[in-house]
């Protein structure tokens, strides 16, 4: 296997906003790309009690950056809804409650595609943030 631009990026140290950007829209298609092919209803589905339905996922990661990237660099943030601070909260116990894991398969709300435009507007803020490179600055 030969060495990837992540290798290199890797290699040079802390990676400049551009590179952030990138590493982060790679992620993220990626993640959407996993998801490809699967109905509303296949992404509900919860295996097992410790397995997560892969729509509670994409809310999930979503709700990570809107907690801690977006809330934390921005303090005028609005959060896209509130309720998602329980629904997609795993075990931030400091953070707030959580919806029990062995019932998110029972969540039939939001739907699919309210969790999606919630990731769009999410990473929509994040890379802003990014491009513009205010994540990077050593005050926030």
């Amino acid at each position: 296997m030969g060495t990837t631009a992540n290798d290199l990026d890797a290699m040079a140290g802390t990676p400049d906003a551009a590179t952030l950007a990138r590493r982060y829209r790679d992620v993220r298609v990626r993640t959407e790309a996993l998801c490809d092919g699967l109905s509303p209803e296949d992404c509900v589905v919860q295996s097992m009690p410790d397995a997560s339905p892969a729509k509670w996922h994409l809310g999930h990661t979503t709700w990570f950056f809107e907690t801690f990237v977006l809330a934390g660099a921005a303090s005028d943030h609005v959060p896209f809804d509130p309720s998602f601070a329980v629904l997609f909260n795993s075990y931030y116990n400091a953070v707030g409650e959580q919806h029990p894991r062995p019932r998110r398969g029972m969540l039939t709300r939001p739907p699919l595609d309210r969790v999606r435009d919630y990731r769009r507007r999410t990473d929509d803020l994040v890379l802003g943030l990014l491009e513009s490179e205010r994540l990077a600055e050593p005050d926030r």
